[in-house]
């Protein structure tokens, strides 16, 4: 089901397929993290290519109920977690569970600035597995880092206006940054 009254943008059809095309093999029995899940279009797709499990990251009360009703139509009924919060909250209790995705998603509205914030906490709270793909689905105008504290961004995709931007752990920065910070998490 798509958004009904809700202030909702899916990922399009064609970019949806570029990013699976690129997953490739790689999303099975992979941990999907889809942040700022919406209509959990991302996550859902994921987990019916293969995926082991997908935690969906949503604010919205009512994008909530739409994503256990999309999993439902799919006859997905396990496998998924639905963690409903601040996605900068749900990304600290996240990390301090020790979780752990190989597939980490963002779909942040198009007004959303701190990308860098969104980076920085992915990859230094250790949401993300040393060799996970992280994405950031966005404006072409938008300000996005193209590296920060641990991390370097490693593809971009343009379709129109929507662009991917693919991140990668930069494990030099981040070996260097640890020997100046050995306590940091």
């Amino acid at each position: 089901m798509g958004p009904s009254g809700l202030d909702l943008r899916p990922t399009g059809d064609r970019l949806k397929e570029s990013l699976f095309s690129i997953f490739g093999s790689q999303v099975i029995s992979a941990v999907v993290l889809d942040v700022f899940a919406g209509t959990g279009a991302i996550g859902i797709e994921a987990l019916s290519r293969g995926a082991r499990q997908a935690v969906f990251i949503e604010s919205a009360t009512s994008a909530c109920r739409l994503i256990r009703r999309n999993a439902e139509l799919c006859g997905i009924a396990t496998g998924y977690r639905i963690v409903q919060e601040d996605v900068f909250k749900a990304l600290r209790f996240l990390g301090r569970e020790g979780f752990k995705a190989n597939i980490v998603f963002f779909d942040p509205p198009y007004d959303f600035e701190p990308y860098g914030d969104l980076l920085d906490i992915t990859f230094t709270r250790c949401l993300a597995a040393q060799t996970a793909r992280v994405v950031i689905e966005h404006h072409r105008k938008a300000n996005i880092p193209e590296s920060g504290t641990g991390f370097r961004r490693s593809r971009i995709i343009r379709q129109g206006d929507h662009c991917l931007s693919f991140y990668e752990e930069d494990r030099i920065q981040k070996s260097e940054v640890r020997s100046q910070n050995p306590h940091r998490i």
